[in-house]
């Protein structure tokens, strides 16, 4: 038992492998976040987490009644805005189509009209895909008694057809025989149905097993490798238990160690999406998890969680053998990890090669990489072909994970006990390649050494080409009102003008057949079916009043100076609506995390540092060199959280007079009239800019502080984006306000943020913007000359300073 206890101090006595686990679970939590954001297609988290708080009180007809009722009124009001903005945009093949669907405008128009029926995601859109969804996921549960009746009934009907009788194998009726007498014992199992999203999604994302997988050979390099290329395993391996009992030792080190592993990476899973997306009672039968609906076994899910834990251990820690085995048996690391990488990279390959119904399931599933998909082996049914007869999945991957497990455990032991392990020679004979030194200068070797040698370079692309990606791909919905109201307001957008005051009464003129209608409807002499030919009109008649009386005769004359814009762009630009500052505050801040982390760290751990601040230029010159390119970079990152939403706002709305007083827009109208609306996108830009720099300098600091890229880099990462992951996962209280939100926010806070009590004026948090950002700008410039501080009373001399 000491050796066993001597290997797992070496995994967990030291503070590398605890601090890398959590480097990797912060990769799978935001790897997690990633993957279940929301987006243009897919509800936020808070929806199904609210829909599931309405169910949790209801019975099982009472929710279906709930979901397709629900589901019926945002089909039809969806129907009913689609009808209009058809019409908005010009169409005119929809004239028959009110008295076609006479019976549905009669009782969701007036819903539609008044915008009266409930949303869980604040678009119309999202909230009938989100029903559909929860629909088919309550359908599929519900009928579970019907689904057993279907087993037994085409076991039955099956059984009794000739082509299943004469099959020369009989592994097709003995097939259908025992997936009957298997789900025979199912009929008292009690339903009670929650949305799967965050159950699901916990314990069946993909990436998780790539984290599992790079967690392995993360334990592989701490119990075998580092020795191995170190020279230490031989002098290990001279004492007297230093072979057989050394090599089960560190297995079954590396067998608790991946067990907590897997404990912290699925725990990580269950608490965010549990806390974003809802779990559901753990009390519940697992059949009651739509996709989890064939198991067969009479468990809660609760059991089911205990029981897929344990199962994903054997499965990895299977898997995990090859790694070691690898590590150990390669003289070469590289060698080792790319042979522990390939097995399971071609047992996908495999498994994706074969299909599940043909004579050669049992090899597809008899694989590394199937052990994995723990799901799959306890939360469904099925048989494979085994020379003619049916043989159940779980006995073949137990089997399999039981013959790997010793193939490899014992392969494992005997390398280590007999094998020479000899250490890798170097190269005796490399080619001798003259390389033409170039003069450089201190800045473009400094850029060098961030863009290339810490990889920001690669980072700062990689984020660029995603944030093109974003703001190609992004959509807005744009509804009848809006396309209305951007045809008047663009027209205007600019100086109110006598030109434009004739312009809007002479497309007032539109509407007087509608109004001497409705006149003649008032007085009796027309039936009131005579305006159903004005539906459509009627609707943009809505917008010009709006238009006329809001923005021209109200607004306008309460503030002088004040022109007619189009502001919904400048309106979703500075972020008055939505989440999408809050996720450029999380994208930002990772990226400076990544990037910036080493630059001073990797100088101070390799020794250079000493060596830096005894030449000419090595303190003061060489430190401003670093922080100028940082803050080159910082800035670039800055004008890329930008770009797609500049991108999508003038694709979708466009940003007409730029010139235009702030003050135009009535979210801004304390601003004083000399700021114009192009003054205000500069200061969105300059608040972006500001952020990324004091995040730079922040990492920087704690770089050169630290001394070591992975402990800045986590540390760095948690400041600035773990309030913003928080915030985007659902939790609320103003968490994102502790990061660099508020100056992301900066342009918003801008914006009138409410009335005072004592005469009723508009007021904004102007000043505090402003403090903040000179508070951030003052803070990265101290910093920056700290750092340069450190280098220059460090080493040579005074004097010595080029």
């Amino acid at each position: 038992m000491s050796i066993y206890f001597s290997e797992l101090r070496k995994v967990w006595g030291d503070k590398v492998f605890p601090m890398l686990l959590a480097v990797l679970a912060a990769a799978n939590l935001l790897l997690l976040w990633m993957g279940t954001r929301p987006t243009a297609d897919q509800p936020p988290a808070s929806a199904y987490r609210a829909v599931g708080a309405e169910l949790s009180s209801m019975s099982m007809e009472e929710m279906g009644t709930f979901l397709h009722d629900r589901l019926t009124q945002y089909e039809s009001i969806l129907k009913i805005d689609n009808y209009y903005r058809q019409l908005a945009y010009g169409g005119s093949y929809l004239s028959n189509y009110r008295e076609e669907n006479a019976e549905l405008f009669d009782t969701y128009e007036q819903s539609y009209r008044d915008k009266s029926y409930p949303l869980y995601t604040g678009d119309l859109n999202t909230d009938y895909r989100l029903f559909s969804e929860l629909c088919g996921e309550y359908d599929t549960v519900a009928a579970y008694p019907e689904f057993l009746e279907s087993v037994q009934t085409k076991a039955g009907q099956l059984a009794g057809i000739s082509i299943f009788q004469n099959d020369e194998s009989g592994y097709d009726l003995k097939n259908i025989e025992m997936t009957a007498d298997v789900y025979a014992g199912l009929g008292e199992t009690q339903i009670r149905y929650y949305p799967q999203k965050g159950l699901y999604m916990a314990i069946s994302y993909a990436f998780t097993d790539v984290i599992l997988l790079a967690a392995m050979l993360l334990l592989a390099l701490i119990l075998v490798r580092r020795e191995r290329d170190s020279g230490l395993l031989g002098l290990v391996r001279s004492l007297p238990g230093g072979r057989l009992q050394t090599a089960l030792a560190k297995l079954a080190a590396f067998a608790t160690s991946l067990l907590a592993v897997l404990m912290v990476l699925y725990g990580v899973n269950l608490a965010y999406c549990g806390a974003t997306f809802g779990l559901g009672p753990v009390t519940r039968t697992i059949q009651s998890v739509p996709a989890l609906m064939r198991c067969t076994m009479q468990i809660s899910v609760g059991q089911y969680l205990l029981r897929f834990l344990l199962a994903k251990w054997a499965g990895a820690f299977a898997m995990g053998l090859w790694v070691m085995l690898a590590a150990l048996y390669a003289r070469r690391a590289s060698a080792g990890w790319t042979a522990a990488l390939a097995v399971p990279v071609a047992m996908y390959g495999v498994r994706e090669w074969i299909p599940a119904t043909g004579r050669l399931n049992v090899v597809k599933y008899a694989n590394l990489a199937s052990l994995l998909q723990t799901n799959e082996l306890l939360g469904n049914y099925r048989n494979l072909y085994w020379f003619g007869s049916p043989i159940g999945l779980p006995l073949v991957e137990w089997t399999a994970a039981a013959g790997y497990t010793a193939a490899f455990a014992g392969a494992f032991c005997l390398v280590f006990a007999r094998a020479q392990l000899l250490t890798a020679e170097k190269n005796k004979f490399s080619l001798q390649i003259c390389h033409k030194t170039r003069p450089t200068v201190v800045f473009i070797e400094e850029g060098r050494k961030l863009l290339v040698s810490c990889g920001a370079g690669v980072f700062a692309a990689v984020f660029l080409a995603f944030g093109i990606y974003q703001g190609a791909s992004a959509q807005s919905y744009i509804d009848a009102d809006e396309i209305y109201y951007a045809y008047y307001m663009k027209a205007i957008s600019g100086p109110f003008t006598q030109e434009r005051a004739d312009w809007l009464t002479q497309q007032g003129e539109e509407f007087t057949p509608m109004l001497e209608t409705q006149q003649m409807i008032q007085a009796g002499t027309a039936p009131p079916e005579a305006m159903y030919a004005y539906t459509a009109l009627q609707q943009k008649y809505n917008v010009y009043c709006r238009v006329v009386d809001d923005r021209i005769n109200t607004y306008l004359k309460e503030h002088p100076g004040a022109w007619p814009v189009y502001e919904t762009g400048y309106m979703k630009l500075f972020g008055l609506t939505g989440t999408a500052d809050v996720q450029d505050t999380l994208y930002a801040g990772l990226l400076c995390a990544v990037c910036f982390a080493g630059l001073f760290a990797m100088e101070r751990r390799g020794g250079m540092e000493e060596i830096l601040c005894t030449t000419p230029l090595g303190r003061r010159h060489t430190v401003r060199a670093k922080l100028m390119q940082s803050g080159l970079l910082a800035v670039c990152i800055a004008l890329t959280t930008c770009l797609p939403h500049l991108w999508q706002i003038l694709r979708d709305y466009g940003l007409p007079a730029a010139g235009a007083p702030a003050m135009s827009i009535s979210g801004f109208e304390t601003l004083p009239r000399a700021i114009r609306l192009s003054d205000l996108l500069v200061f969105w830009v300059l608040c972006r800019v500001a952020a990324c720099l004091l995040m730079t300098a922040v990492t920087l600091w704690l770089g050169q502080a630290l001394g070591n890229f992975l402990p800045a880099m986590f540390v760095s990462a948690v400041i600035w984006c773990l309030p913003p992951l928080l915030s985007l996962s659902g939790m609320s209280g103003g968490i994102e306000w502790l990061g660099t939100y508020p100056l992301f926010h900066g342009a918003a806070l801008l914006s009138t943020q409410g009335y005072s009590t004592l005469d009723g004026s508009p007021y904004s948090l102007s000043w505090a913007v402003v403090l903040i950002l000179l508070l951030s700008l003052t803070a990265a410039w101290a910093l920056a000359q700290n750092l340069i501080g450190q280098y220059e009373w460090r080493g040579a001399p005074l004097d010595t300073e080029g």
